[in-house]
Parts: C-alpha cells; sequence; structure tokens
C-alpha cells in the first residue's frame, strides 16, 4: 500500500482511495496503525518538520539515525553522466565523521534494500575540494579519514574514494587529474547540507529529474520538498520494483 500524506489546510483537492493508494491527513495517518514494513509512506502537501515529527513519533521509538538521499536520474543528453545519489543534503545539517559515517550506512542500506543503484558493488565518494589530504582543510582531512574508515568497515561490499564533485561524475575529469576510478561515483556524500542543498537545486535547475527518500527506517519512505511534488510518482515507482 502507498499512504500519501498530506496537511488538510494546504490540499483542498483530495484524491480518491482507491486498492493502492491511500490519502491521510497527518494527524489521522498518526492514529493509523496498519502500515507494514513494504508499505510506502509519501510526503505530499505538507511542511518538512510536521511530516518529520509524523515519522519520528510513529516510525521511530527507538530512535534509529535518520538520513536523507537524494536520487537524481540522468536526463537523455547527459553526454555520459549516470544515474547517482546525494547525501545528506536536507536531514543533518552540519554532520562530524561519525555522523557521516552513520549517513554513509544509511545510504548503502538504502541502496541494498530498494536496488535503486543499478550495481552490486556502490562506489562512494566524499567530497573534498582539494582533492588531496591537506592539513589546512578540516572538510578535506574529514573525507580522507572517512575513505579510510568505511574502507574498514564497508570494504566488502563498496568502494570508497574522496575528490571534487566534477571528478565524480566525468570520466575526462578523473584522466585530467590522474584519478584512478573506472566508472562514475553512486553516491556523493557531502559535508554539510548548505553543500548539498546547493549541488540540488542545481542539478533540478539544469533539467535532472530527482526526487528524495528518507533513510534509516525499515518502511520505504518518500521525501521530497513542496516545491518537487511532481515526482512523487517517479519516486514511487522507483522503490517499488
Amino acid at each position: 500500500m502507498i499512504y500519501h500524506i498530506y496537511d488538510k489546510t494546504k490540499l483542498v483537492n483530495v484524491p480518491e482511495n482507491d486498492a493502492e493508494n491511500q490519502w491521510f491527513d497527518f494527524n489521522d495517518f498518526y492514529k493509523f496503525d496498519g502500515a507494514v514494513a513494504t508499505d510506502i509512506v509519501v510526503k505530499e502537501l505538507i511542511n518538512s518538520d510536521d511530516f518529520l515529527r509524523l515519522i519520528l513519533r510513529k516510525f521511530n521509538p527507538e530512535k534509529h539515525f535518520l538520513s536523507h538521499c537524494f536520487y537524481f536520474s540522468a536526463p537523455k543528453n547527459a553526454n555520459g553522466l549516470t544515474d547517482f545519489i546525494v547525501t545528506d543534503a536536507a536531514l543533518n545539517q552540519f554532520p562530524d565523521l561519525p555522523t557521516r559515517m552513520q549517513i554513509t550506512k544509511n545510504a548503502l542500506d538504502f541502496c541494498q534494500n530498494t536496488k535503486i543503484i543499478d550495481t552490486a558493488r556502490p562506489i562512494i565518494t566524499f567530497l573534498n575540494h582539494s582533492g588531496h589530504f591537506n592539513i589546512k582543510n578540516p572538510t578535506a582531512c574529514q573525507s580522507h579519514l572517512l575513505v579510510a574508515q568505511c574502507e574498514q568497515n564497508f570494504g566488502d561490499i563498496a568502494d570508497f574514494s574522496d575528490f571534487q564533485l566534477d571528478c565524480c561524475l566525468s570520466q575526462n575529469a578523473r584522466d585530467t587529474k590522474k584519478i584512478k576510478q573506472n566508472r562514475n561515483s553512486d553516491i556523493i556524500v557531502v559535508n554539510d547540507i548548505n553543500e548539498g542543498n546547493s549541488i540540488v537545486k542545481s542539478f533540478l535547475l539544469n533539467g535532472w529529474t530527482g526526487f528524495g527518500f528518507l533513510t534509516g527506517l525499515n518502511i520505504r519512505i518518500v521525501m521530497n520538498s513542496r516545491a518537487n511534488l511532481g515526482d512523487n510518482s517517479a519516486a514511487i515507482a522507483k522503490i517499488s520494483k
């Protein structure tokens, strides 16, 4: 079942319920006990803060760590660019190193559970604007350390790197900078929410199709911004497989 969550003060023309879709005002959904792990919960026209409070109260009594993955589907004229995920551009604002480790694990689990990325062994890149270890750049140091820690913890299921955004998405950029990675990154882990938000909005404004997911819980949750609601159907289809 797909549960569409809205705010009745903001959405007037509510679609009819059917065999696959149920529409709930967020206050009513809080009292509903029928959702299970195979269902999908979708944020429709509702403030993100209200939606998150609902999710935390209803599905996270054990206080699991939550993060956000934004999936981009490459346009037809992308010239070699491929689908990828940006995390976390919506939830964790200024994550420290342990938090970014948790963000990475959530993204890995999400990809394994949904098969949203078409590879058995994803490549995960931590953005490092220096392109190398730089003691004067704290984020470069952290990204470099994250590669080592993730290789130790998750090296059996994924590959890890740290460099600039262009090298994540361009073989030509990697060749020019002599970076040995034979295909584009599947998951890009940003340094903070400002960086992530700028990347996400830039791609959306340049014609890419994208949609967001809340990760860290057993239930699948589509969480787009109110300005991006047109992609909810595509997001549902992507994780319904």
